[in-house]
């Protein structure tokens, strides 16, 4: 006659799980079409498949949508603050659109490295944003100081790493032009066997250094050609670079 109140939980978990899958699912449409259309340059140098760690500059919440709807084509996974997540439904929904992990800043948050190794090591793919957090200052050309965890988690699991960044002024939303690029992949072989801990920082430089040639690179591209990317392999060709 009654349900048990097992059945009741589980009969519950199933509609909340449908729920939030029907909004992972909207969400995901939306930022296909809708949300932070983005030109991106150099799109093919992104991996198809193989365990990557992409990192990028960070502005706002929702940096995320270019890379993972055009460059993960909704599949692997984004390392998101645990304070952005400051509500059971915030977090089930970003679980469902992204299948987000929620990190703990400055604590050793094993279960979450659990969750980005598995990810890594099964071939997939995991956006991290080196800075930690939101940069907020005037100078959108700017980064905060990186942190040493994407080096070591990519060290751990074998990965390479991409580097990608934003060139977007920090405008009203609707007046912003979005654009990204994506650089070489950096291989991390030659430092196979090596302890994270020993070598992170050394990687953490050489990643902020790319990023800078990146940062260069795309001003140039935007600013000294109008955002035509064959109008800057027509003058770096010109120019034999």
């Amino acid at each position: 006659m009654f349900k048990s109140s097992e059945n009741s939980r589980k009969d519950g978990e199933k509609k909340s799980n449908i729920f939030y899958r029907v909004l992972g699912a909207f969400g995901r449409f939306l930022m296909r079409v809708v949300w932070w259309p983005t030109k991106i340059y150099y799109k093919e140098k992104f991996p198809d498949r193989g365990n990557v760690v992409c990192v990028c500059n960070h502005y706002s919440a929702i940096d995320a949508n270019a890379i993972y709807s055009r460059l993960f084509d909704f599949k692997g996974r984004i390392v998101v603050k645990a304070e952005a997540l400051k509500s059971r439904f915030i977090e089930n929904g970003m679980a469902a659109l992204c299948r987000a992990v929620k990190i703990r800043r400055g604590e050793s948050d094993i279960g979450a490295i659990k969750k980005i190794l598995k990810e890594l090591k099964s071939g997939g793919k995991v956006l991290i944003f080196p800075e930690g957090k939101c940069n907020k200052g005037a100078n959108f050309k700017y980064m905060l100081p990186f942190k040493d965890g994407t080096s070591a988690i990519a060290i751990a699991s074998g990965s390479v790493i991409v580097p990608t960044m934003y060139y977007r002024p920090l405008k009203p939303f609707g007046f912003r032009k979005n654009r990204l690029i994506v650089g070489d992949p950096i291989d991390l072989s030659a430092y196979a066997g090596e302890k994270a801990h020993d070598v992170r920082r050394e990687i953490t430089d050489m990643l902020r250094t790319k990023m800078k040639e990146l940062r260069a690179q795309i001003d140039e591209i935007v600013e000294r050609y109008g955002g035509s990317l064959k109008k800057y392999e027509r003058a770096r060709s010109a120019a034999g670079a």
